[in-house]
């Protein structure tokens, strides 16, 4: 009866095709598992360095000059295989985060967007009437009541959630003019209306940037 060697291709293949099938099916998860790809690439590795010094001990003293040159470099491959790999891995977890963290963002401010822009429509709805010449003086302060509550109504709200968005936004180099004057505390509804249109915008923006980044 034949013995079967420990460390002969058909013990360590199965298991150098196992623990890669499983990386790429680690890297194709969604969120990606770059732990999973790490140590199915370290198992790879190292089974293949495991065979090479096996071959090493088993028939290095018939080695010549070659086959000792050919030992080394597929030392140095598997080694530099193992560090490049492991750092494509990296970064393809890094930029999985990013492009989640942007489409979240834009989800975000596109949410905020819509919420805000349905508040003053319904501000609207309930607005006094414009002055009239009768009750000049009454019908402004009603109506100068009435944006300050409107004011107050939109911070309350929104007032944290558009600045994080804002700031979250500037860091991925996203504003404008506009956005930037109105962002922080917007004085009325016209100025509300401009900030739910540049988070409509700079959220497409980021939509835009995740289809280019695939």
């Amino acid at each position: 009866m034949t013995r079967t060697r420990p460390f002969a291709w058909r013990v360590l293949l199965p298991g150098i095709l196992f623990a890669g099938a499983l990386g790429i099916v680690g890297g194709r998860m969604r969120p990606p598992a770059p732990g999973i790809e790490e140590r199915c690439l370290t198992v790879v590795a190292v089974l293949l360095a495991v065979k090479l010094f096996a071959w090493v001990a088993e028939s290095g003293h018939t080695f010549g000059r070659e086959q000792r040159l050919a030992t080394f470099v597929s030392f140095i491959v598997i080694g530099m295989a193992w560090v490049g790999i492991r750092q494509s891995i990296a970064e393809a977890a890094f930029d999985y985060v990013v492009v989640q963290q942007r489409a979240d963002l834009a989800d975000r401010s596109r949410t905020v967007a819509y919420q805000v822009d349905a508040f003053v429509q319904g501000r609207q709805r309930l607005a006094p009437p414009a002055p009239r010449p009768q009750s000049w003086d009454e019908d402004e302060e009603a109506f100068g009541r009435f944006e300050t509550e409107t004011v107050i109504l939109y911070e309350r709200q929104f007032g944290a959630r558009v600045r994080a968005c804002h700031d979250l936004m500037s860091l991925r180099g996203l504003g404008d003019r506009d956005f930037d004057r109105f962002y922080r505390r917007p004085a009325n509804e016209f100025q509300m209306r401009v900030v739910a249109e540049r988070l409509l915008f700079f959220a497409g923006k980021l939509d835009e940037q995740n289809r280019l980044s695939r």
